[in-house]
Order: structure tokens, then sequence, then C-alpha cells
């Protein structure tokens, strides 16, 4: 993998890619981009957890909208407000070496989000998640993020037993929806793509 090819080929795709070597370096860029007082919603996600973007964005002045800090009564609200917000904030479950984010979720929070609603997106990820083409990212994500996110999250599905995709039709099932992003949509302003020198999350 080159990684200048990637980000590259992410530029060309209309992201807006940045490439740091370490974690201090792209939480200062972060920072930057969403400035002070903006709302900033945030899908759930074990990257952006070990950064400690929440605290580091609140502590800023920005209003934090986030399922995570509510209760569960809560958590569809919150979902909504974060679909409005100024900036979003996720990483992705794998971005391919031709420039495509491919994600796979279970209650579809972050992924409508990623194609209609908010303007400004920020993608973050460690370069453990560049994967070689769409195919070989939906198999890290179904035969290693989802098992190890059932886990987390107590999920009664095989892959959480079992440490691999079986298809199921569980009701605790994850992968419910894929979406892969080509492109920004037209709707939106600025997608930055946030790529670290390090392994985070999974």
């Amino acid at each position: 993998m080159e990684i200048n090819k990637v980000v590259e080929n992410l530029k060309v795709r209309g992201f807006e890619p940045f490439y740091f070597e370490s974690r201090d370096e792209a939480i200062d860029k972060i920072v930057e981009i969403i400035g002070h007082d903006k709302s900033v919603g945030f899908g759930g996600s074990m990257t952006v957890h070990e950064l400690e973007l929440m605290d580091i964005l609140e502590n800023e002045g920005n209003k934090i909208l986030s399922h995570s800090k509510v209760s569960p009564e809560e958590r569809d609200h919150v979902y909504q407000l974060a679909q409005s917000a100024n900036f979003y904030i996720s990483s992705t479950n794998a971005l391919t070496e031709q420039g495509e984010l491919v994600n796979i979720d279970g209650t579809a929070n972050r992924v409508t989000t990623f194609t209609f609603g908010v303007k400004n997106i920020i993608f973050v990820l460690g370069v453990n998640k560049i994967t070689k083409d769409v195919t070989s990212a939906i198999n890290r994500i179904r035969n290693y993020v989802a098992p190890k996110n059932c886990v987390r999250l107590h999920r009664n599905t095989p892959c959480a037993t079992l440490g691999h995709c079986v298809n199921c039709n569980s009701d605790d099932c994850i992968c419910n929806t894929t979406v892969i992003s080509h492109h920004p949509t037209s709707k939106q302003d600025h997608v930055y793509v946030i790529i670290i020198n390090e392994e985070l999350g999974y």
C-alpha cells in the first residue's frame, strides 16, 4: 500500500484527505477544522473513543451530540440532533486503496448521516483500516469488525461466539445496512478523511 496514492485517490473523488504520522497532529487538525461554539455529532467509534475527541472538542466550547452520553430513552432524539449538527465525526469501517469509504451499520444512524443531512463530515481512521478493494473491505468488516463489536455490545449473534460471519438473520445482527461512499454527495460541503499512521479502533 502506498499511502500517497490512497490520499491522491481520495482527492480525485472529491474528499479532503489529510495524512498524519501521529494522533496529536491529527487531533490538532480536527480542532482547527471545527473551531469553537459548533454542534458536533458523533457516531459510535472506538477510534474516536481512543482519541478522546469528545472531551477535547467539548473543552473547546463545542456542543457534543452523542448517543453514548444519554440514557437509552433519549437516544433516538440525539440521533436526530446529531444528523443536523454543524459537524459529524466518525471513523469508517474500511477505506479502500481506491479511496472508497465502506461502512456497515446495525441502527444505521451513522450511514444515514454519511449520505444526507450534515454538511461537514470528518472521518478519522488508523492505517489498519485501509484495504485493497471493496470486496476485502466488506470481508474485513463482516469477519473482523462486526464480531468484535458484537462482543463489545453484548449482542447475541453467531459471530460473537464463532469470531466470523455466517450471514445470520439474528435479531441482534449489526450488519443491516451497507453503504459505500464513492464521492461526497451534492448536499455535503466538506468530507474530510483524516488518516493516522497508527493502529486505531477495529
